[in-house]
């Protein structure tokens, strides 16, 4: 099964090489550029079969460049899309990344938005306790 909370750490490794701190949502002010914000959101779960689940959620990387320039957004962009695409790696799961994309979010400060979603299935397992078996059972037929 692929958890969210797996799902935000393999993101976060994918994106450890490139060397810049990476915050959490709970972070408001006082953070250092350049840097990056990761959020997922969950899109849609829902039942598509008696024993699988299917999801969906979108994945978005807030940058914050150091100077504050297009041509940082940009090569970042690029760095992204070369790390984190075609296939992010979770645990033993291989997700595709669908519908990678970007825009300038804060035109003033050049604050840049990288966004992709993952769609993938997950097992749902029967938790039901079994049922105590019968030990007796008495018929009595007739008037």
């Amino acid at each position: 099964m692929a958890t969210l909370v797996a799902i935000k750490q393999a993101i976060n490794q994918t994106l450890a090489p490139i060397g810049l701190k990476i915050y959490g949502n709970e972070v408001k002010e006082g953070f250092s550029r350049p840097c990056f914000f990761v959020n997922l959101v969950p899109l849609k779960s829902e039942i598509f079969k008696k024993d699988t689940r299917e999801n969906s959620l979108m994945v978005e990387m807030v940058y914050f460049s150091a100077n504050k320039t297009d041509l940082e957004n940009l090569q970042m962009y690029d760095i992204l899309q070369g790390l984190l695409t075609p296939i992010l790696v979770i645990g033993s799961r291989n997700l595709l990344v669908q519908n990678f994309r970007a825009e300038v979010i804060d035109e003033t400060d050049h604050i840049y938005s990288v966004k992709f979603n993952l769609n993938f299935y997950d097992e749902i397992i029967d938790t039901t306790p079994d049922a105590d078996p019968m030990e007796t059972l008495t018929i009595q037929l007739g008037g």
